[in-house]
């Protein structure tokens, strides 16, 4: 896959919420499990493996990136952040989720919200 075409390919909902998260601010793999629970009121739990499985995806398509690693109690805590194409993919991901939401809206009632 080129740059070009990771910078553009639709991420998963999983990686959508992992996105969201690391838009917040840089986080360890952890850190960013428990703020997608936050965020989703509970609703969404990442398994480690699925988290780890979407970090890998989305560093290998350039839409995350490396921080800086913090050492804690003798461990080191590899960090990410939300590059340029990262932003850019939850924008589009979030743009296109109002966008079935107004349709929804208006199969439902008749109004747009």
């Amino acid at each position: 896959m080129t740059k070009q075409m990771a910078d553009r390919r639709e991420v998963t909902d999983t990686e959508y919420y992992v996105l969201a998260a690391l838009a917040r601010g840089s986080r360890y793999g952890y850190a960013i499990r428990v703020e997608v629970e936050r965020m989703t009121g509970g609703e969404k739990r990442l398994s480690l493996a699925t988290l780890y499985d979407a970090l890998h995806r989305l560093f290998q398509s350039g839409l995350i990136e490396r921080g800086d690693d913090e050492q804690v109690g003798g461990r080191i805590r590899r960090t990410y952040r939300v590059a340029g194409a990262g932003e850019e993919a939850l924008q589009r991901k979030y743009a296109t989720a109002e966008l079935i939401r107004g349709i929804h809206q208006l199969r439902t009632d008749g109004k747009a919200v």
